[in-house]
């Protein structure tokens, strides 16, 4: 072993430039994240083959004196940071001053800048070591152009992506910053194609329009709620706005976008039940917190943060989130007009949208959203023969129209009048505004969760004796886990002895199952008890729920009767959350009059 010696400068920048540059991204992130805290209020980005050529990036900021920007390029030289108390009040997002010159140690690196817009200088460097500098007129503010980064670490040239995943990289940063920063302007080109265009408006809505497109920014609805210690703001999508991964969960703590998993489960369990499993929501959430409770000093390029008090944080965010899913209007919406946004529709750039590059599935290792396809094929057909007209199952339930042709006029659902049934699945109805289909299916489903959760929850379960008890048969291996499970099966309403032989006797059931589908029931309820796995009560009663509702619920191509019609859609009404079953598909699709009307050209 040799003796210890101590690095030179060169070889502590390598190491530091290991830490904070990963790759192009990260290089836009740190040249951005400097000029935002310059105070700049327009920042461009300009890209040679996705950065790996060239990366210029220009702002409004500041600026820099020729004494300054010679010390900016020094390990450790910065001006947002003076003391170690300093670290636990952070309120920029740069502080460690290693993001110029580790960045400049990896490629050749020319820095202009002005305080003043008269007098300015120009620094070069190759490879970290000063190659000139000069006196310039430049106008007020910074430009950084990185050219050949890595051009002396080849290991970390070879370990770079291709040219669209690395572009990728880039424009999913430069999409979260600005929803970070609406109050800035931002454009990115790629090798003369602009890419990324906002416009400094201070209006969020409209950076989402811009990003993500109008059906999306229409679909948005506006969230804030605080606590006491957290203050939470921005925008969350519908039902009707999904993606195939979390990554489209933008996080931002005091203006610095973050990545945080407790955040984004605390989101994705405000959705749970309201969107396909599989499928993520669109959604900008702000946080603003008091510097002191968190800790933003965790990753070396700050992408990271530990709160304080995080559990307080995460329950308000799904509190305020299923708060607002509640009282808005979640029917989809189909090819409603734009100018049914109440923002200002600038024309939408045709470059638009990172997924042109790769596709979606590429941002995210966690994406395991192929099998929602399935949910969306069409019913198969449970009879070759015409099913007899089905009524519904609950006779307590019972519904009389007040109205001839009124189908319901409730709370949560709007008036409806009731026009007849599709492919023998889809209820329609209509009211002066709109047309609307009715999955039948996906209804009962969300009529019978809502139901059998409700009563599963109960500390006494009503329950009611089998006059002939029903008998069940099960294998040597699954009779002991039966026996095992009685006092389980017990506490959800099943009244079960073990016969003999395998066989196992149901003598009383739940008041909720119908009569005469107790064995059915009974049979489906031990299995899963037998089955589970180590998930908590309540996760698991819900599934119980959703697998009870789902297969105990009318199916497609099952003609209902009008009367069945009225009575669906009058529980429907009354549930909780009537525009979606439990599986997240949607329950109800409206065609807007006037969106109808333009299809037959009788508007224009």
């Amino acid at each position: 072993m040799a003796k210890v010696i101590k690095l030179d400068q060169k070889v502590i920048n390598l190491i530091a430039a290991g830490e904070v540059v990963t790759g192009p991204a990260a290089v836009v992130k740190e040249l951005i994240e400097n000029a935002i805290d310059a105070e700049a209020r327009r920042i461009d980005v300009s890209l040679t083959d996705s950065g790996l050529k060239e990366i210029i990036v220009t702002d409004d900021g500041c600026g820099m004196s020729a004494a300054d920007a010679r010390l900016a390029l020094e390990p450790h030289a910065t001006s947002k940071i003076e003391r170690s108390e300093d670290l636990f009040q952070i309120r920029t997002l740069g502080f460690r001053g290693e993001a110029l010159p580790s960045i400049a140690a990896v490629s050749h690196f020319i820095m202009k800048t002005s305080p003043d817009g008269v007098r300015g200088m120009m620094l070069s460097f190759k490879g970290g070591t000063p190659v000139s500098e000069a006196v310039i007129a430049f106008p007020r503010g910074t430009e950084i152009t990185v050219r050949n980064l890595f051009f002396n670490t080849p290991a970390r040239l070879q370990g770079l992506q291709s040219q669209s995943t690395e572009l990728s990289y880039i424009l999913e940063f430069m999409d979260k910053i600005a929803l970070a920063r609406p109050d800035i302007a931002f454009r990115l080109t790629n090798n003369g194609r602009r890419l990324i265009q906002t416009f400094g408006t201070g209006r969020l809505l409209e950076v989402i329009q811009n990003i993500y497109g109008t059906d999306v920014a229409k679909n948005m609805t506006e969230i804030a709620d605080s606590d006491g210690f957290f203050r939470v703001n921005g925008f969350i999508g519908n039902i009707s706005v999904t993606k195939s991964t979390r990554s489209h969960i933008t996080i931002i703590v005091n203006g610095r976008v973050v990545r945080n998993n407790k955040i984004i489960n605390a989101v994705y369990e405000a959705y749970e039940g309201r969107i396909p499993g599989g499928r993520y929501p669109v959604c900008v959430i702000n946080i603003a917190v008091d510097p002191a409770l968190i800790d933003v000093n965790i990753h070396p390029q700050k992408a990271e943060i530990r709160f304080s008090n995080e559990e307080d944080l995460l329950a308000l965010i799904t509190k305020v989130i299923d708060n607002t899913l509640n009282r808005i209007d979640l029917i989809v919406d189909q090819a409603l007009p734009a100018k049914d946004l109440d923002i200002p529709i600038r024309s939408q750039p045709a470059f638009r949208s990172m997924n042109e590059y790769v596709s979606e599935k590429d941002f995210s290792a966690d994406n395991d959203a192929g099998a929602y396809l399935d949910i969306f094929k069409p019913e198969e057909p449970t009879k070759e023969e015409e099913a007899p007209p089905v009524k519904a199952e609950q006779e307590e339930f019972s519904f009389t129209a007040g109205e001839e042709d009124l189908l319901f006029a409730g709370d949560r659902l709007p008036k409806l009048y009731y026009v007849g049934q599709l492919f023998g699945t889809y209820v329609l109805a209509q009211n002066e505004e709109a047309f609307y289909l009715i999955d039948q299916h996906a209804a009962f489903e969300r009529i019978n969760y809502e139901r059998f959760l409700a009563e599963l929850k109960q500390p006494d379960v009503r329950r009611y004796d089998l006059l002939i008890p029903v008998k069940l048969d099960f294998t040597p291996a699954e009779s002991v886990l039966v026996a095992e499970r009685i006092a389980e099966l017990t506490d959800l309403g099943l009244e079960v002895e073990e016969f003999g032989g395998g066989t196992f006797t149901i003598r009383a059931v739940p008041a909720w199952i119908p009569k005469g589908r107790e064995r059915e029931f009974a049979e489906e309820i031990i299995r899963r008890v037998v089955e589970r796995k180590g998930t908590g009560k309540h996760e698991f009663l819900d599934f119980l729920a959703v697998t009870l509702a789902c297969k105990r619920s009318i199916k497609g191509n099952e003609p209902l009767s009008r009367e069945g019609a009225e009575d669906m859609l009058s529980r429907l009404n009354t549930c909780e959350n009537p525009y979606t079953c439990p599986h997240g598909r949607p329950v109800i699709v409206r065609f807007g009059r006037a969106e109808i009307e333009k299809w037959f050209r009788r508007i224009l």
